[in-house]
């Protein structure tokens, strides 16, 4: 009775997962679809269209699929990017060390990714906070020019982040 049940669950199955198809020409059937488009939804498109899959089925195969070949390639690009890590600690000293004070735009001439940049960026200012406080309360005595650009002239700040001091300033004082 159990063997019965078995070979019926096992049937069953088989007929939603098109059973007359091995795994190896199902995933030849994905990857060719895939070739063809980015999208997940147009390749299941082709999956039905040409190779007569189910909607659900190839929708969910391509979407596997697409998955699977993103994270190789993040994974791929994430091993270069830490083989290389030595010349990156080098990048950073020498923008840190940049007489402009722009990390980001130095780091992007070097190569590297605008949301890495980004990234090391505002963990280095995390890092000196305690510093940019105070920085930040110099230039805000002054009575003889604004805060952002004393900030700007005096210690290097980027425009975008001495505009957001100026900005945050005039908010508090309309508040």
């Amino acid at each position: 009775m159990r063997w019965i049940k078995g070979w019926s669950a096992a049937l069953a199955v088989c007929s939603l997962v098109s059973c007359s198809k091995s795994p190896e020409t199902r995933l030849a059937e994905v990857r060719s679809c895939s070739a063809i488009t980015v999208e997940a939804n147009s390749a299941a498109e082709c999956l039905v269209l040409r190779y007569n899959w189910k909607n659900d089925e190839a929708l969910a195969a391509t979407r596997q699929y697409q998955h699977e070949q993103d994270s190789s390639a993040r994974y791929a690009a994430d091993s270069a990017w830490r083989a290389d890590a030595a010349q990156h600690a080098t990048d950073i000293r020498r923008c840190a060390a940049d007489p402009s004070g722009d990390m980001v735009r130095c780091l992007l001439i070097s190569g590297w990714p605008e949301e890495l940049a980004r990234a090391t960026d505002d963990s280095l200012w995390g890092r000196d906070a305690s510093k940019h406080r105070q920085e930040m309360l110099t230039c805000t005595r002054r009575r003889d020019m604004q805060a952002g650009a004393c900030l700007q002239l005096y210690y290097k700040w980027t425009p975008a982040r001495a505009l957001a001091v100026d900005d945050s300033l005039r908010r508090a004082k309309v508040r």
